[in-house]
């Protein structure tokens, strides 16, 4: 009887560790979330320059262009993207413009 009270107990104790951890990983995920709503649906998660994925919570360079946060792997590419943004940008990616209106008549 004492044992299986031991074990019983062993368990619980277990248990408890076990939750406790997913606990502290609950505030990372707060985390992404709020760095997503500040960057915006728009922004890319992968390096504009050399095109690897990036880890926006973690990663400290990023450049706000046109409304849009970049952000970059590196300081050398965040650099480079500084410089030429057009380089990096294709259409498609590009933020939206209004479109261009002509007179009435022509």
């Amino acid at each position: 009887m004492r044992t299986i009270i031991i074990l019983c107990l062993a368990l619980v104790i277990a248990l408890s560790f076990g939750c406790s951890k997913k606990k502290e990983e609950a505030p990372k995920t707060e985390a992404v979330q709020e760095e997503v709503s500040k960057a915006g649906a728009t922004s890319p998660t992968f390096d504009m320059v050399s095109k690897e994925e990036v880890d926006i919570t973690t990663s400290p360079y990023s450049y706000e262009y046109n409304g849009v946060i970049y952000y970059f792997a590196t300081a050398e590419n965040m650099e480079a993207f500084k410089a030429d943004p057009a380089k990096y940008i294709t259409p498609a990616e590009a933020p939206a413009e209004a479109p261009a209106t002509t007179p009435q008549g022509q």
